[in-house]
C-alpha cells in the first residue's frame, strides 16, 4: 500500500511542477522565491541607519559565521563531521585612528556590549557611546570586547567614521586594516546577526493522502488524515499554518518525496519535529526551523488547517547576471543553478542547507566562480576565502582535507579579477603567506605533499571509482599546489614582493617539471591517478588531474581533441558518477573549447534531474542508478543534499563562458573578451557584471546582433566570420552579424 502511495505521489509531483513548455507560450514557474510572482518578501522593520558601516579584525566575520552555523548544525541536523582546524574566533579586538579635526565634532560608535574609548591615552567611561571632540589631533583607541559574538565597531562622526586611516588589532600591538562591508551599517544589527530577508512560500498544491478534502485553501482533515504540501521551493526557514481541531497534529518534511514519506525517523538528516497537540479553537503552529521542500501533516483527530505558508529565510541579493536563450530547456538550467546558489547562500556559499549547513572550502570557492557574477556579493565570497585559508600560524596538526586549503588561492585570484580589488588580499597577505610556508615544510624531494600529516586525507570529490584514493600521492593535489605557487607569484607581484613572486616560482618550476616527469603517462597521453599510500604507482586515469592540469596549464594543449575524443569517453563510470567539483571541470571544457560536449553532458546530467521534477541540484548524480539509489549518501537512504551550491555552478559558467564565451586578462583587468558560442540555439542574451558596470550582449543567429559596453574597458569580439576580433575601447551600443 505504501509503495502504491508513493508511486501515486510521484506522478502527481511531477505532473504538476514540471509542465511541457515552449518559449514564447507557456513559460516554466520561476525557480528563485525572489523571482516568483507568488512568494512574498515580508517588509522588514524599518532600522536607523549611519552613513558608516562596520569593522571587524580581517576573518573574524567568517569565523564567528563558522561557529553559529556550527551551532545551528548541531541543534538541527543529525549526522555530522567537520574535519579541520579553522581560523579561531576572538572576542576582543582593539581599533584605531589617528584624526586632526578642524570644528567640534560629534562622535557616536555602536558594537557589542563592552566598547573602552580612549581619547589621546584617557579611557572615558565605559557605558557611554558618544563624545564631544574640540578642534585639535587626537589618537582614538577603542577597546571593544564581547562574551560570545563579533567584537566590532561602528562610528559615526565627520572626519572619523571613513574607513581610511582605522586600524585594527587583536593584542593591541600588531595592526592591520579593518575589514568592513557597506551593507553593515545598522547600529542595532551587527554583522554576525542574521541579514537574511522573510520571504513567505504559500503551498504549490496539496497531495491528499487519506481522509483529506481541499477547497480554495482550506483542508479538512478527518480522523488519522495525511496530506503532503508540496512548496516547490526547496528552502531553510519555518512552516507556519492555523488549526482548528482537537487532538495531535505530527509533521514530517523532506526535499523528496521518498524523505518525506518515510517513516523510520532514524533515516531523516534532520532531527524529528515534535507533534503538536491541538486545544479546540484556532491556534497559530509555527514549526521548527528546517530545510524542505514537502511537508507531510498526518492528524489524530477531525480538524481544520488554513493560511499553511513557508517563511523562508532567504539571503537578499541583486540578480547581477542575467541571461535568456531561444531554448526554454536551457534557461531552465540556467535558472534552477540560479537558484541553487541562492538557496545555499547564507553567510557562506554552504554545502547542504538540509544535511549540514556548514561552509566547507572545496563549495565556497567553486560557488563563487558563479556566485560572484550572478550576485556580486563580495563579503559573502570573502567569508569562503578567510575558512579556506589555513588558521593564523598554521601547523601540520591544522591540516584536516590536505588539498582543501589550496583552493583558497584560486579563490582570490577569482576575487581580484572580479572586483579589481587588491585590498582584500592585504588583509589577508599574512595568511595566505603562512599557508604557503606550511604546504613548503611538508613537500618531499620532489616537492610532492602527501596524505603524511592530514587526518582526512585528500578529497577530489566523490566521483572516484577510478580513483585517486584519498592517501599517498595523487597527482591532482600536486597540480593544484603548482597552480598555488603561480598564484602566490601573481599576488606577490602586485604586493611588490619580487624576491617572494621569485621564490614561488621556482617551487612551481621545481614542482611542474616532477608532475610531468612522474604522473604524464605518454602513451594514454594523460596524467595517471598518482602514487598510493604504500608507494605503489596508480596508472590508471580518471577525470581528475586531466581538468586541474588544463586549468593549470599543464595538459598539453595539442592532446586536447585527443582527451575529450578519446580519454574521457574510455574513462568507467564517467557520466554514471557526477560529483560536485564539476564547476572547476567545466571550465577546462571551456578552456579546450569543447563546449557542445559541456551541454551535451549538462543535458543529459542535469537535464535529467530537472525532467524527474527537481528544482535544485545535488550534491551528486547517479543518472543511471535506480531513483531510492539517487538519493542514497554516505550509507544513509537520504544522505544526499538535494540542493548544493557547488553544482549549481555548471550550469552558470556554461552560460557565462561557453554560450556568451566571456573571460578576462589577468594582466590587464579592464580587458574583456567575448567569443560567442550558440550552438542549436537561435538566439541568446545576457547581461554580464563587470567591475566597471555591465556589458549586455543580444545574439542573434540571422539578422542584426548588438553588445552594450560601458565606460573604461575594452571589450573584444571573436566571432567566426571575421579574422580578428572587434575591438571595443568606448562605451556605447555597437552592432554586428554573429554569421
Amino acid at each position: 500500500m505504501r509503495n502504491l502511495l508513493l508511486e501515486k505521489l510521484l506522478i502527481l509531483v511531477i505532473g504538476f511542477v514540471w509542465p511541457a513548455c515552449s518559449f514564447g507560450q507557456a513559460q516554466s514557474p520561476a525557480f528563485d522565491p525572489l523571482l516568483d510572482p507568488k512568494c512574498k518578501v515580508l517588509d522588514p522593520e524599518k532600522i536607523e541607519m549611519w552613513s558608516s558601516s562596520y569593522m571587524w579584525y580581517p576573518g573574524q566575520l567568517s569565523a564567528h559565521m563558522q561557529k553559529q552555523h556550527k551551532q545551528k548544525s548541531a541543534e538541527r541536523c543529525t549526522y555530522v563531521g567537520y574535519p579541520g582546524r579553522f581560523n579561531k574566533d576572538v572576542y576582543r579586538s582593539f581599533f584605531r585612528k589617528k584624526v586632526k579635526l578642524q570644528r567640534e565634532t560629534f562622535v557616536e560608535w555602536a558594537g557589542p556590549e563592552s566598547i573602552v574609548c580612549s581619547v589621546n591615552g584617557q579611557s572615558l567611561d565605559g557605558n557611554i557611546r558618544e563624545y564631544v571632540l574640540k578642534p585639535g589631533t587626537y589618537t582614538l583607541v577603542f577597546d571593544v570586547s564581547s562574551a560570545d559574538s563579533l567584537p566590532c565597531l561602528l562610528v559615526k562622526g565627520d572626519g572619523i567614521s571613513k574607513l581610511k586611516g582605522w586600524q585594527v588589532s587583536l593584542d593591541g600591538k600588531t595592526w592591520n586594516d579593518p575589514e568592513t562591508d557597506g551593507r553593515y551599517n545598522k547600529p542595532s544589527v551587527r554583522p554576525d546577526m542574521e541579514q537574511e530577508i522573510v520571504t513567505r512560500i504559500l503551498p504549490d498544491h496539496y497531495i491528499c493522502l487519506r481522509n483529506v478534502s481541499e477547497r480554495n485553501g482550506k483542508l479538512e482533515l478527518g480522523k488519522n488524515a495525511r496530506l503532503v504540501v508540496d512548496f516547490r521551493h526547496l528552502e531553510v526557514g519555518n512552516v507556519r499554518l492555523n488549526v482548528t481541531g482537537t487532538g495531535s497534529l505530527s509533521f514530517y518534511v523532506g526535499e523528496s518525496p521518498e524523505e518525506v514519506l518515510n517513516n523510520n525517523l532514524k533515516d531523516f538528516e534532520q532531527r524529528p519535529i515534535p507533534s503538536f497537540s491541538l486545544t479546540g479553537g484556532k491556534q497559530e503552529i509555527v514549526l521548527p526551523e528546517q530545510a524542505l521542500r514537502y511537508l507531510r501533516i498526518e492528524s489524530e483527530q477531525p480538524c481544520s488547517i488554513t493560511s499553511v505558508c513557508l517563511d523562508a529565510k532567504v539571503w537578499p541579493v541583486e540578480f547581477q547576471m542575467q541571461f535568456e536563450c531561444s531554448d526554454p530547456k536551457v534557461n531552465d538550467l540556467w535558472n534552477a543553478g540560479v537558484a541553487t546558489l541562492h538557496t545555499s547562500l547564507h553567510n557562506f556559499y554552504l554545502d547542504g542547507v538540509k544535511r549540514d549547513y556548514l561552509p566547507w572550502s572545496m563549495d565556497a570557492i567553486v560557488s563563487s566562480l558563479a556566485g560572484d557574477y550572478l550576485f556580486g556579493d563580495q563579503q559573502v565570497s570573502r567569508n569562503g576565502l578567510s575558512i579556506s585559508l589555513m588558521p593564523p600560524n598554521p601547523v601540520t596538526s591544522d591540516l584536516g582535507i590536505i588539498d582543501y586549503p589550496l583552493h583558497a588561492l584560486i579563490g582570490f585570484k577569482q576575487n581580484y579579477m572580479r572586483y579589481g580589488d587588491i585590498r582584500t588580499s592585504l588583509l589577508f597577505k599574512d595568511r595566505i603567506i603562512q599557508m604557503l610556508a606550511l604546504y613548503d615544510s611538508i613537500q618531499d624531494e620532489n616537492g610532492f605533499i602527501s596524505d603524511q600529516y592530514a587526518t582526512s586525507g585528500f578529497i577530489p570529490g566523490w566521483a572516484t571509482k577510478m580513483g585517486p584514493g584519498g592517501q599517498g600521492i595523487p597527482a591532482y593535489g600536486q597540480i593544484m599546489l603548482y597552480q598555488n605557487y603561480m598564484i602566490g607569484a601573481y599576488f606577490a607581484r602586485l604586493w611588490k614582493e619580487n624576491s617572494l613572486a621569485g621564490k614561488y616560482e621556482k617551487k612551481a618550476e621545481v614542482l611542474r617539471q616532477n608532475i610531468m616527469k612522474h604522473f604524464w603517462d605518454v602513451d594514454q597521453k594523460a596524467f595517471i591517478n598518482g602514487y598510493t599510500k604504500k608507494g605503489e604507482k596508480d596508472t590508471r586515469i580518471s577525470h581528475h588531474a586531466q581538468y586541474w592540469a588544463i586549468l593549470a596549464d599543464l595538459y598539453p594543449q595539442e592532446y586536447y581533441d585527443y582527451l575529450f575524443d578519446e580519454v574521457i569517453l574510455k574513462i568507467p563510470y564517467y557520466k554514471e558518477y557526477v560529483s560536485y567539483e564539476k564547476g572547476y571541470e567545466f571550465l577546462a571544457y571551456i578552456k579546450a573549447g569543447r563546449i557542445k560536449d559541456m551541454f551535451s553532458l549538462l543535458d543529459m546530467v542535469w537535464g535529467d534531474w530537472l525532467r524527474q521534477g527537481n528544482t535544485r541540484f545535488p550534491e551528486n548524480f547517479s543518472p543511471n542508478a535506480p531513483l531510492k539509489q539517487q538519493l542514497v549518501f554516505y550509507s544513509r537512504p537520504f544522505g544526499l543534499s538535494l540542493c548544493h551550491g557547488a553544482n549549481g555552478v555548471p550550469p552558470v559558467v556554461a552560460v557565462l563562458h561557453g554560450i556568451l564565451g566571456f573571460s578576462q586578462s589577468d594582466k590587464n583587468l579592464m580587458e574583456y573578451r567575448l567569443k560567442p558560442e550558440l550552438l542549436d540555439l537561435e538566439w541568446a542574451k545576457g547581461r554580464i557584471p563587470l567591475k566597471e558596470g555591465y556589458i549586455n550582449v543580444h545574439i542573434n543567429k540571422a539578422g542584426t546582433s548588438y553588445i552594450e559596453i560601458p565606460e573604461n574597458c575594452i571589450v573584444s569580439l571573436d566571432l567566426k566570420r571575421h579574422d580578428r576580433p572587434l575591438m571595443f575601447k568606448k562605451a556605447g551600443r555597437y552592432e554586428f552579424i554573429y554569421e
